[in-house]
């Protein structure tokens, strides 16, 4: 099995809200999309394209052969990814005041009692969401938001479904339905929210790296192929730019939390929760030289065995 990795760029057409957690009547988003939920969006698209009911069979092919990367805000030139410096947190080389400034929004809802038209009692809340558009001064005309994220992608054979790689782009396809890659994601909706309309993207450019060093797309590492799997070497003070497994021998400054998601059970999709461990956030800095290998459970590194 060999990889090819294609550098992704998404335009943002609607309000975007990743779930966090609440603080109070808060709603607050991520500042980025997890691969677990960008993997979720196009499993659902996926499967509708193929005319299929089975979830649970598209999805696990797609993490079978296709490694996610994170997808984090870009506009157009530079890419946000956060980090933590002896100066606080950073999203590239913003401040995280400035980058929340021109990026991060929020509205107020609230349900209206029929009788009285007053705001009906526990139900107001407030949600946080990345705005479509950047805001800068008041001078300036408003500039469109990208998501910038990275996916390695894989030919394989053993499988009803299969992938086919092209220099800027690729195809799944089985006996019936020939889907490009960039058809499929040409207009998606992903994240939370979405009944307000939240989480339009549409495919703005899909570009083939053959630079195994993964500094001109504005990420970390060199990356590798090994045992089939692709690991990523990263030096002291990078920053990773995905959720790491938590591990006592890692050597690492910056956040951990709990990693909790729904998955597939008997009952449905979404209907099971799982716990993932704990993790390193991103933006979380090496204190030393290490090895990491991008697994298939929706692009979470986990140090690599050869370290």
């Amino acid at each position: 099995m060999s990889w090819s990795l294609y550098l992704l760029t998404f335009k943002l057409k609607s309000p975007l809200h990743i779930g966090f957690h609440k603080v109070a009547n808060l709603s607050r988003t991520r500042a980025y999309i997890p691969a677990r939920t960008f993997w979720g969006a196009l499993t659902a698209k996926l499967t509708r394209k193929l005319k299929s009911s089975n979830y649970r069979e598209v999805g696990e092919f797609l993490k079978n052969t296709i490694r996610f990367g994170y997808f984090y805000i870009s506009d157009g030139n530079n890419i946000f990814i956060p980090k933590y410096t002896d100066e606080g947190l950073k999203f590239g080389e913003l401040p995280q005041v400035e980058f929340e400034k021109r990026f991060i929004r929020s509205f107020i809802s609230t349900s209206v009692e029929p009788y009285s038209l007053t705001a009906e009692e526990g139900t107001l809340h407030e949600i946080e969401f990345i705005s479509s558009y950047e805001l800068g001064r008041e001078d300036e005309e408003p500039k469109p938001v990208f998501i910038k994220g990275v996916l390695w992608v894989s030919e394989l054979l053993e499988s009803r479904l299969k992938i086919h790689t092209d220099e800027n782009d690729f195809s799944i396809f089985n006996n019936e339905k020939y889907i490009k890659f960039s058809d499929l994601v040409n207009k998606l909706q992903i994240g939370g929210e979405r009944r307000y309309g939240f989480g339009q993207i549409e495919i703005y450019n899909i570009e083939r790296i053959h630079d195994q060093n993964l500094g001109n797309t504005g990420f970390k590492g060199i990356w590798k192929e090994y045992n089939n799997e692709i690991e990523l070497e990263l030096k002291e003070n990078d920053f990773i730019w995905s959720h790491v497994k938590f591990s006592s021998d890692l050597e690492i400054k910056g956040s951990i939390e709990p990693l909790v998601g729904r998955d597939w059970s008997d009952k449905g999709a979404g209907r099971e929760l799982r716990f993932h461990g704990f993790c390193w956030t991103p933006g979380s800095i090496l204190v030393k030289s290490n090895t990491f290998k991008v697994t298939k459970n929706f692009g979470l590194w986990e140090q690599s065995s050869l370290h």
